[in-house]
């Protein structure tokens, strides 16, 4: 299963599946998080430096007070393991009503806003 990110000319970006993905999508949420799926989904950009998603909880980044799921444009990482965001981000603004995986399903798409 692989996710397609696109930027919108408003600058958020929008994170889609391909239908026949639709039943792997969904037997994943019923056993990971939105976090999770979104850093299997995207393996294909971040393992060529691009879109890293990340847990804004986690702090490492530090992107504010904040646990959205997070999409860096790229990361960069010192030998301390601190993490560095190269370029733009984007976060799931609503989070804390809407489950980002949930709502691709529902409506096909999800978008994360540009921070």
């Amino acid at each position: 299963m692989q996710l397609t990110l696109t930027p919108q000319p408003n600058g958020d970006l929008r994170a889609t599946f391909d239908e026949e993905d639709r039943a792997d999508l969904t037997a994943m949420l019923a056993e990971h998080s939105d976090l999770d799926i979104l850093i299997a989904g995207t393996e294909h950009y971040w393992t060529n430096g691009s879109y890293q998603p990340f847990d804004a909880g986690a702090g490492n980044p530090f992107v504010g007070l904040t646990s959205a799921p997070c999409i860096a444009q790229a990361m960069d990482y010192a030998d301390d393991g601190t993490a560095t965001i190269e370029g733009a981000f984007w976060y799931h603004a609503d989070y804390m009503i809407h489950n980002a995986i949930e709502t691709m399903l529902e409506q096909g798409h999800v978008d994360f806003t540009r921070a």
